[in-house]
């Protein structure tokens, strides 16, 4: 395996094998609870247009998304894990647009395979990732063109699980930051990541809280026609 860490998104092409999204706060979160709950499929589109014309498609998809962390007006969810219910998901197509995350999976569209990956499936995609035998990307989505703290702790767990086999000095950093705070993650995060801090102002405590809670699902999302479906 060649494990690369990119601290933010860049455009893979069909050289990687398997790209792993990464956007704790909160699109990936959210994505993997969403088809936890039962959701048939989530589609990430670029920006709010292309979500309405999935909905004038199909009436029957929900619509997530957020600009500025807020949920963006006609849509039925904001971009978080904690208002997600089976009773609205099950079964139904969700569609989402994010400032950062969609972004990162919408830049990964080429690979080979592409997963997505969060501190609530951790134990899962760690040991998908250990079966793959050629180039994997973890891809962080990063928050506004900057680094996240909390993608880079993810990526960082991630490398430790995997025995320490990146090929590129972003996977150190991130395994280095990693071990240095493992056992405070979820106070380091909200006390220091610039992002978790913003939503806190914004009165999304909970959503930081929950996003920090390690291997709460068995479930490895998986790209399928333009969406991630549960594996």
């Amino acid at each position: 395996m060649l494990l690369r860490v990119n601290l933010l998104p860049r455009t893979i092409d069909e050289s990687t094998d398997l790209a792993v999204v990464i956007d704790v706060l909160r699109a990936s979160s959210t994505i993997t609870t969403a088809l936890q709950l039962g959701a048939e499929k989530v589609i990430p589109v670029s920006n709010v247009r292309q979500a309405l014309e999935e909905r004038n498609r199909n009436p029957e998809v929900v619509l997530v998304g957020e600009r500025e962390a807020m949920k963006i007006p006609g849509f039925d969810l904001g971009n978080s894990p904690v208002e997600l219910s089976e009773s609205f998901v099950k079964g139904k197509e969700v569609v989402m647009t994010t400032t950062n995350g969609t972004v990162a999976a919408l830049k990964s569209r080429k690979a080979k395979r592409i997963t997505v990956a969060s501190f609530l499936n951790l134990e899962s995609i760690a040991k998908h990732i250990e079966r793959e035998k050629g180039r994997v990307e973890i891809q962080c989505a990063g928050s506004d063109g900057e680094p996240s703290l909390e993608d880079t702790l993810l990526a960082g767990a991630l490398v430790k699980r995997l025995g320490d086999v990146g090929i590129n000095d972003s996977c150190w950093i991130a395994s280095f930051l990693y071990e240095s705070v493992r056992i405070d993650l979820k106070d380091f995060i909200s006390e220091n990541g610039v992002h978790a801090k913003k939503l806190l102002s914004l009165g999304f405590s909970e959503d930081v809280s929950f996003c920090a809670k390690i291997n709460l699902y068995d479930l490895v999302p998986l790209w399928r026609n333009n969406g991630f479906v549960r594996g």
